[in-house]
């Protein structure tokens, strides 16, 4: 069955966290750290924090060992800035070690999320692992081990726009060479099978800045996904239609999504992303519409198709159609809603039959009719006022003139992105694969 794609709805969806520091008042406690990664028997411990406040404020290291009822608090003492320190002093072999910062300023407290390390534990290659795919519209990241043993990610983060939103417990592991989907807590109710464990707690757009890093226990970052530059009204602005995704490669492209599974190799190249090797994009200010036609058009039930024969989804903002000699001007223009799916159609209906489709989107109505016996041309034009693709009935020129009803029948190129043909109607399903010669007269 043939893909139609419909008008993007915008899900306002509020942004909720059970894992991310908690905001107060004045005060913050971010980019917690500590030194060294791998720690020995004979290791002081240094903890480093950025803390921030708009009064005056003290701050303590808390630190419990081997999950003792009693705490030990340390004083931490400012360096650089807003950088805060504080030691824990060297621990046996085994000793399993919990810490968190507090810090008040006298009307609020900030907490931050609490950090373990085991002494003389081995140390973990984290640096194996790999952001690999981001998705905005199922909310999903997955996380790769690129390596050759498995990770227990106890303790690995991720923090999305520089507030944690997902903590890896003892439970998470990741076996050598396989993938660990995350799913936000947005769509929990369509994955019900999911643990706690490997839910996010935020939410992800597809056509929104976004940072996405991921870190060691240590708070060292592994990877950093830094989408800076959408702006939805550029011309060369993707909504991503489906997952940002490393390639073979390494690089980031648009592609399909494949939660838990082996990336498609995407061939557009993600626009507005900060640091690494991503190759240079296609000039943004000229999309390739060349995989983009009109595939159908009936004057009968008064319906128009485009198809994109291309293997990537396409926006179409900015294109239009126009009809006749063009004195009406544009017939149908696509906002930034419109996109027309891989091997997909977009549909659009005329405003003559709109009182029998009351539901169907203002965006998919074309603003004329459409005859099955009068002489046609139908145009549609890239944006920038070129002619992508013609569709005419006559001979004379002189669009309009009646001439043979070929209802119900539909004008359809068999099959779909072929030649015109006169053959049997087929909105939202694939087009014969041959038909009949148009009458022309």
């Amino acid at each position: 069955m043939k893909k139609i794609m419909f008008v993007a709805l915008a899900l306002l969806m509020g942004l909720a966290s059970c894992v991310k520091d908690k905001q107060y008042p004045g005060i913050n406690i971010s980019n917690v750290s500590y030194a060294p990664t791998a720690v020995q028997a004979d290791d002081d411990v240094t903890v480093t924090a950025t803390i921030t406040s708009f009064k005056d404020f003290t701050a303590k290291l808390v630190y419990s060992i081997n999950e003792a009822e009693r705490a030990v608090e340390l004083a931490m003492t400012g360096g650089d800035g807003d950088l805060y320190t504080a030691v824990i002093p060297a621990q046996a072999d085994g000793t399993k070690v919990n810490f968190h910062i507090e810090a008040m300023n006298g009307e609020a407290t900030a907490v931050s999320p609490t950090m373990e390390y085991e002494v003389g534990a081995v140390a973990v290659d984290y640096t194996v692992l790999r952001l690999n795919e981001l998705n905005g519209n199922d909310k999903f990241i997955e996380i790769y081990n690129t390596g050759v043993d498995p990770i227990n990610l106890n303790g690995v983060y991720i923090e999305k726009d520089g507030s944690q939103n997902w903590l890896a417990d003892n439970t998470v592991r990741i076996e050598a060479g396989e993938y660990l989907v995350l799913w936000s807590e947005d769509v929990t109710l369509d994955h019900p099978e999911v643990p706690e464990a490997l839910i996010f707690h935020s939410g992800l757009s597809a056509k929104k800045n976004v940072r996405i890093q991921l870190f060691t226990p240590a708070g060292v970052s592994i990877d950093d996904f830094n989408l800076t530059n959408i702006d939805a009204n550029d011309p060369a602005y993707i909504p991503a239609p489906g997952s940002y995704s490393r390639n073979a490669d390494g690089n980031w492209y648009y592609a399909d999504a494949t939660p838990g599974a082996v990336n498609v190799d995407g061939t557009v190249a993600l626009l507005g992303l900060e640091g690494g090797d991503t190759p240079e994009p296609p000039t943004p200010e000229e999309p390739d519409y060349t995989n983009i036609v009109l595939n159908e058009l009936n004057g009968d039930t008064k319906f128009i198709e485009i198809y994109n024969k291309g293997d990537m989804d396409m926006p179409l903002e900015g294109m239009y159609i126009m009809k006749d000699d063009y004195v009406a001007g544009a017939t149908w223009t696509a906002d930034a809603t419109v996109v027309a799916p891989a091997h997909g159609y977009v549909l659009l209906y005329s405003e003559d039959v709109q009182i029998d489709m009351p539901d169907y989107p203002e965006a998919l109505i074309f603003h004329s009719g459409l005859s099955a016996k009068k002489t046609l041309r139908m145009t549609l034009f890239m944006p920038d006022g070129t002619v992508r693709d013609e569709f005419t009935r006559g001979t004379t020129g002189e669009w309009g003139q009646t001439i043979s009803n070929v209802a119900p029948q539909s004008y359809a190129r068999t099959p779909d992105g072929g030649d015109w043909k006169l053959a049997d109607p087929t909105p939202g399903e694939a087009n014969p694969a041959t038909g009949d010669d148009i009458p022309q007269e």
